[in-house]
């Protein structure tokens, strides 16, 4: 325990969140910590630079939180500019904002489809990343088009280490040098991998598959965690055993396996289209990630929505035909308009259900009804039996 002259501090990359109950988030692991009343009173002592006395009931928390390295202790105090206004109910824990919807490849399964050069403003990006440190959130996922097309994109990447929030791009990786790898402030980086070479480049063109492993390799020596999204489509179904051996050397702790949805350019590719039945052993793949959620009886898109390079919010990128509003309205105005939907209220009644959420309701409404289950994730889950 600290003597007179020892204060305890909290570390760079812990911050208090004020969601539904108060919590601590450590932004590098993502992991997000339950607080009871006198701790987080104790800890928000610490963060206006008081040296609070420490009673024997708080010894095991403060043992806790140093050996998670989410505080310290430090000769002088620290004072922690903090945003602790409640966060809406339910929270908005995950923002996808579009920055643009340029792009330097044609992939074949883009639901954007083509884009029109439209990019959100620096300043609007800001205004942004300073209202969702203000509602507690917790993970922005910068996406695009390719984000690195952004006119102001290195601007933008010089302010996001401000923000008390986990920053991630997401990436097709093709335009990560190891010079742009060194520059990013992110926390990490998610690149699109779509097989080995013949089914990734299939996908996304010639000679992308290099390019991404490159780009894999870059981001891992700038010590950036690096994650990867794959999407199943027809011409990759044999690969993704050799995928997941490829992934393992690399030591990719995250991977993010999921079905395109037939918009975009992939209605005019339904050679790459995959029936659920077929696809839905596949969606067992992937591994890591976490989610922080409190709202357990809703679909999904509890605590997420998107920000699309016009400036309209939606519930998610594939909603982007349903906004709710623009950004000029700020996003806890826009948030609260988010339509929700309980699970009660869906047709499936399975014993997974609660696992699965229903799985993706823009599926789900492509499928024929907004209320039934994902079939997708229904045979993910064995609740159909497909073939092969």
């Amino acid at each position: 325990m600290p003597s007179e002259n020892k204060y305890v501090i909290l570390t760079p990359h812990s911050v208090l969140k004020n969601l539904e109950e108060p919590y601590l988030y450590d932004i590098e692991k993502d992991e997000l910590y339950e607080l009871n009343a006198d701790a987080y009173q104790f800890l928000l002592k610490i963060c206006r630079g008081e040296n609070p006395p420490v009673r024997k009931e708080d010894e095991e928390f403060i043992q806790f939180c140093l050996s998670e390295n989410l505080i310290a202790f430090s000769e002088a105090p620290l004072q922690r500019k903090m945003s602790l206004n409640p966060s809406p109910i339910p929270s908005l824990r995950y923002l996808e904002i579009q920055i643009t919807d340029r792009c330097n490849l044609q992939c074949r399964h883009c639901y954007i489809g083509e884009g029109s050069h439209r990019d959100l403003t620096k300043k609007q990006i800001q205004s942004v990343l300073e209202e969702f440190e203000e509602i507690q959130g917790l993970r922005l996922l910068i996406s695009g088009g390719e984000p690195l097309l952004h006119p102001h994109f290195w601007e933008i990447n010089d302010i996001l280490r401000n923000h008390a929030f986990r920053s991630v791009l997401l990436s097709n990786g093709t335009l990560i040098t190891k010079e742009v790898a060194q520059k990013l402030r992110v926390h990490e980086v998610q690149v699109s991998l779509d097989g080995v070479k013949e089914g990734h480049e299939l996908l996304r063109g010639k000679d992308t598959f290099e390019k991404t492993m490159a780009a894999i390799d870059h981001l891992q020596q700038a010590n950036l965690r690096v994650s990867v999204a794959t999407m199943i489509h027809r011409r990759n179904l044999s690969e993704f055993d050799q995928l997941a051996s490829l992934l393992q050397s690399k030591h990719i702790e995250e991977w993010n396996v999921d079905v395109p949805c037939a918009e975009g350019r992939l209605k005019a590719n339904q050679d790459f289209w995959v029936s659920a039945s077929q696809a839905g052993r596949f969606l067992s793949y992937g591994f890591g990630g976490g989610f922080h959620g409190a709202a357990e009886n809703s679909t999904c898109g509890a605590h997420l929505c998107a920000i699309i390079s016009n400036g309209t919010i939606c519930k998610c990128g594939l909603f982007s035909g349903e906004p709710v509003g623009s950004i000029e309205e700020g996003l806890r105005t826009c948030w609260a308009r988010i339509p929700r939907i309980a699970l009660k209220d869906l047709t499936c009644k399975c014993p997974v259900m609660e696992e699965c959420r229903g799985g993706c309701r823009y599926r789900a409404k492509i499928q024929g009804d907004l209320l039934q289950p994902d079939l997708f994730q229904c045979y993910a889950r064995g609740v159909l039996k497909g073939g092969e």
